[in-house]
């Protein structure tokens, strides 16, 4: 049986785990820290809020086994794993959500180093299926980091080329004239933020009310709660645009550590998000939740009598 500790995995400064370190002073909240580790790993915290392991292999390797051990680990670290802008495109299909065309291209190296595996991207059939203008982004790739937008089919073949160890995606440039960072916390609770689009987590966000004349934000927001049950994502962004007939766009249906700044996000919209992941956590704190993972390992007894390993 688990404590009812709570561990924050981010920064010990930063504002947003501040605050809701702060929103749940009433329980057990720690920072978390790691040092050697007797394997296999254990935990007692009942319930962990993950914001660094997603740039750090050791600390991935530690939440997906306090996940294993029984902690709730938000976001869930085997989800967000496997989790691709290909998933997500798979995903948004399944669930009708319209996505841009988009193309994936093989890694050049895996055509040097594995003849025969793939060959040569058709760069005539890409730039008549995508057009011009249009975007090449990493398959795995956050904060706008490495997206081009690309206006002839050389400059494609020369970023192609330059991009050694990237899988790419290229994408059809959605004209938009609204852009909406969708946050959806808990899968239940939904917030439009209006959002300028910049790299590194410059991006500015505009004050949005909750005005919904057409019924288009309840729409949209339905989706968005089906796509994070479908990804398993308790804390999910979701990049949402509308072009100017009116087509709505997901560009981006996964961010497994959405951007919180603080000093840059209308007050109203900042508090808004703390205190629904405050609830969040403290819903996870309730019964005995777990993840989703890669196995359900039955009780000794059931081994011993034959039992085995449930794969799920």
């Amino acid at each position: 049986m688990k404590s009812d500790k709570i561990g924050i995995l981010e920064l010990k400064n930063d504002p947003f785990a501040i605050d809701l370190a702060s929103r749940l002073s009433d329980l057990s909240v720690e920072f978390l820290s790691f040092a050697d580790r007797l394997v296999p790993v254990s935990t007692d915290y009942r319930v962990v809020i993950d914001r660094m392991s997603f740039r750090y292999a050791y600390l991935k390797e530690m939440v997906k086994n306090m996940s294993l051990d029984g902690t709730y680990v938000v976001n869930n670290p085997f989800a967000a794993s496997v989790n691709s802008k290909l998933v997500e495109a798979k995903a948004c299909q399944a669930l009708g959500i319209p996505y841009p065309k988009s193309i994936v291209l093989p890694d050049p190296v895996l055509r040097e180093e594995a003849p025969g595996f793939v060959v040569e991207p058709d760069w005539e059939r890409i730039a008549a299926e995508v057009g011009f203008p249009c975007i090449m982004k990493p398959v795995y790739g956050y904060a706008w980091v490495d997206v081009y937008e690309l206006n002839t089919l050389t400059a494609m073949k020369e970023r192609y080329a330059a991009g050694t160890g990237r899988i790419w995606l290229v994408q059809q440039k959605v004209r938009y004239d609204q852009y909406f960072r969708v946050f959806c916390i808990g899968q239940k609770d939904v917030l439009f933020i209006r959002w300028i689009p910049r790299p590194l987590g410059m991006g500015e966000y505009l004050y949005t009310d909750s005005w919904d004349p057409t019924g288009s934000r309840s729409r949209i927001a339905e989706k968005i709660m089906r796509l994070n049950s479908c990804l398993d994502m308790d804390i999910n962004v979701v990049e949402w645009c509308v072009d100017s007939n009116g087509q709505e766009w997901v560009i981006d249906a996964l961010n497994e550590v959405p951007d919180m700044p603080k000093e840059r996000m209308p007050p109203e919209h900042y508090w808004w998000i703390v205190d629904r992941c405050v609830a969040c956590v403290r819903d996870k704190l309730q019964g005995d939740q777990r993840n989703k993972t890669v196995f359900d390992v039955p009780a000794p007894q059931s081994i011993a009598h034959g039992g085995g390993v449930q794969v799920s």
